[in-house]
């Protein structure tokens, strides 16, 4: 029997929702849309009102084709959830348990007694040499937050099966789906850019190594372009659409220079929390996987399973001491040769907005080369100067004409603007195929979370519990 979930992904800006059924690895996208969030129901990505975000969900399956059923979603806030990927001495399942009680207070903003937590060992291939430290990833979640989320997806009339974060969602979709091979230490990072944050996922052999997240996105743009061309938000988000791009010769003119849910096929395993009951400590379940069947009645079900959390929150303390521009990210690596030169459009004025509109979002290009920089340098120097091997773009603001060049000239890496569908069989019906090229790069995290049993686990990693 075939199987696949509704993947959900409740965005600041737009909500994304996809039907896929399949088995053996082969996922079929039977049904999909996209539609805007409610403003008032979210603030600074907290939920403020869940009855009015569950129903402009509801519509949108309504629209989509998608009768109900049971969901997976992912929970993302830039201020709730918090994951960490930390090394600690090889100990056994015993000896770990006690250390993450005192990693989870070392490492968390949060009090101890509002939030859930778990933990997963990052099971490689190559396993833990003698004397080497092993990976986990922590991960923790105010209680309020997923409450919350829970009763969005119950005004909704959905069935919870699972909550999952982003990061790994995007990378089950991307490196998983397909069953693509790559040479053992293959490194991937998926740049995630969205509205409001733009989620890093460095993945080597396709578990996740590195996570974080910056508040730097495509609000940022369209504000950037609003101010400096003093146009309302509206037009200004119709010009980093449809104008805005890299400007090669327009940089080399002016001498600009830039410098230069733990879960999920991606790691074998998940973090599964248990809602505690009011006035206990953080709940901790590394032992198994909790299966989301909700009771009828109360919208606050007890069990669920909750994949790794995203988010590294941007702190200069966490990368080590010193300038990360330091260092270049590859050895020997120069700028990409014959990079692209845009070609005159033919009417002054336009070509004159271009330049104007290039000219306001430059700053935020630099800043996000920098930032990517110092991520990925900070994943050099912690495995030793490993290579990295690609980095894949998605997310509305990927699309931006010039951009995936631009960071490849920058960095010296592979750099490619993926489509989550391109890999899967559509057969929805509700878009047509130009419709569909121009969304895809929004589908990747919901792709993920719909096709969250139907997808391998890498060798080395062990079965997946059913």
């Amino acid at each position: 029997m075939a199987g696949g979930y509704i993947g959900l992904d409740i965005g600041s800006n737009l909500i994304k929702v996809i039907e896929v059924r399949g088995s053996n690895g082969r996922v079929e996208v039977t049904a999909l849309g996209v539609d805007s969030t409610p403003q008032d129901a979210l603030d600074n990505g907290v939920i403020v009102d869940s009855q009015l975000l569950g129903k402009a969900v509801k519509e949108l399956l309504k629209k989509s084709g998608i009768g109900g059923g049971q969901v997976v979603s992912s929970a993302s806030s830039p201020t709730s959830v918090v994951v960490r990927v930390i090394d600690v001495p090889k100990m056994n399942p015993a000896e770990l348990a006690e250390t993450m009680k005192w990693e989870m207070e070392r490492q968390v903003p949060f009090a101890m007694s509002e939030v859930i937590m778990d933990y997963q060992p990052v099971e490689r291939p190559e396993g833990v040499a003698e004397g080497a430290n092993m990976e986990v990833v922590l991960a923790v979640a105010q209680q309020e937050f997923i409450d919350r989320h829970v009763e969005v997806l119950m005004a909704a009339g959905l069935k919870p099966k699972y909550i999952d974060v982003e990061p790994l969602a995007v990378g089950r979709a991307l490196l998983d789906i397909g069953n693509a091979t790559h040479p053992a230490g293959h490194t991937v990072v998926i740049v995630n850019i969205g509205a409001n944050n733009t989620d890093i996922g460095i993945f080597r052999d396709k578990l996740l190594t590195f996570p974080r997240t910056l508040p730097l996105a495509g609000e940022n743009f369209t504000r950037a372009i609003s101010d400096a061309l003093q146009v309302d938000a509206a037009t200004a988000e119709g010009y980093k659409r449809d104008i805005a791009e890299v400007l090669f010769d327009q940089m080399q003119q002016q001498g600009q220079n830039f410098g230069g849910g733990f879960g999920g096929p991606a790691d074998g395993g998940f973090l599964d929390f248990t809602v505690p009951p009011p006035d206990s400590g953080p709940t901790s379940s590394p032992s198994g996987r909790f299966e989301f069947t909700p009771e009828p009645g109360p919208p606050l079900p007890t069990p669920f399973d909750f994949g790794p959390a995203a988010g590294q929150p941007s702190d200069p303390g966490f990368f080590p001491p010193g300038d990360p521009q330091a260092a270049p990210l590859v050895p020997g690596a120069q700028p990409a040769a014959n990079l692209p030169v845009a070609a005159s459009t033919g009417d002054a004025a336009r070509d004159q907005l271009r330049i104007q509109v290039f000219n306001s979002i430059a700053p935020l290009l630099s800043e996000l080369v920098q930032e990517l920089r110092r991520s990925l340098d900070y994943y050099r120097t912690k495995s030793g100067d490993a290579p990295i091997h690609e980095i894949m773009l998605v997310g509305g603001t990927s699309k931006l004409k010039g951009l995936a060049p631009f960071i490849e000239s920058e960095l010296g890496i592979p750099t490619h603007v993926v489509n989550p569908l391109q890999q899967v069989q559509v057969t929805a019906k509700n878009f047509s195929h130009e419709y569909m090229d121009d969304v895809s790069s929004l589908f990747s995290v919901s792709l993920g979370l719909a096709a969250y049993d139907l997808v391998g686990v890498p060798a080395g990693t062990g079965k997946r519990k059913k």
